[in-house]
């Protein structure tokens, strides 16, 4: 058998290197330069198109969200609020709100208030509601806890509450030093289409129109009414619940002393009634 063959590495091959169980055999195989460049062009191709694909949806989804969103906006623009509110009123301070009818045409201007603090008296409380030059154009009635206004015109309006006399033209009572919750809504609403009374035709359906107007600020008003009781009740079950708490530490702590008290008295009558022994 030839012995090892040596070789100085210069030309040398896969199949010219030996050792002494036989020839090494050369398992790697190289790709080709330009297969492999091939490959990863290929490979970085399919990954744009992928991006692309991603981008696409993404900035689609995007685009919809953000047309979504403008279109919320301009609803709530264009949209009246509706709905009652509360405030907490120091005692002899005044809070007001205004709202502008739109020129032309007279707008209806309602609204109502309502005492909220049912424990306290309703004589300090007084709502006046004032126009563009702020003139009185309706006030609420002498010790109301409660009232409802509806007037026309155009321009701004003040709706001014106040807990306790201001001065000595006030028509309420002095301030007796309490905080006063006050509910209350104001609302404008646009004039009715149909109103033209051009012939009998034409009168009927103003006047029908007229009714319903009516009848919705009624309803309106009732769900005002529905939602200070609302707030009435979150009031009274809030009372209820630290009540409730109160109550429960009370027990729990009048438990505490009379399990303490008894464990005391059997302690007392066991060292009373213990017979001692002497030697």
């Amino acid at each position: 058998a030839a012995g090892p063959k040596t070789t100085s590495g210069v030309g040398t091959s896969a199949a010219d290197i030996y050792s002494d169980r036989g020839p090494i055999e050369h398992r790697r195989t190289r790709r080709p330069i330009a297969q492999e460049a091939t490959q990863q062009a290929n490979w970085t191709h399919e990954d744009r198109e992928w991006s692309a694909e991603n981008c696409t949806l993404s900035c689609a989804m995007a685009k919809y969200l953000l047309l979504g969103q403008l279109a919320l906006l301009l609803w709530l623009q264009f949209e009246p609020a509706s709905g009652a509110f509360s405030t907490v009123i120091g005692s002899g301070e005044e809070e007001c709100y205004s709202v502008i009818a739109p020129a032309g045409t007279p707008s209806t201007i309602s609204g109502n208030f309502d005492a909220l603090d049912d424990e306290l008296s309703a004589d300090p409380i007084g709502v006046v509601l004032y126009d563009e030059r702020q003139t009185p154009i309706w006030r609420s009635e002498r010790q109301a806890s409660e009232g409802f206004f509806s007037v026309y015109g155009t321009g701004k309006f003040d709706l001014c509450i106040q807990n306790g006399s201001m001065g000595s033209d006030d028509y309420v009572a002095e301030q007796d030093g309490n905080d006063r919750e006050v509910g209350f809504a104001i609302r404008v609403a646009l004039p009715s289409r149909g109103r033209e009374e051009a012939g009998p035709d034409d009168r009927l359906n103003a006047h029908l129109i007229e009714l319903s107007d009516k009848l919705l600020e009624g309803l309106q008003t009732m769900a005002d009414h529905q939602e200070y009781m609302r707030e009435r009740e979150y009031r009274h079950t809030a009372l209820a619940d630290v009540t409730f708490n109160r109550v429960v530490q009370w027990t729990v702590l009048e438990a505490i002393v009379l399990a303490l008290i008894s464990l005391g008295q059997v302690l007392y009558l066991k060292k009373f009634f213990e017979v001692k022994t002497y030697l």
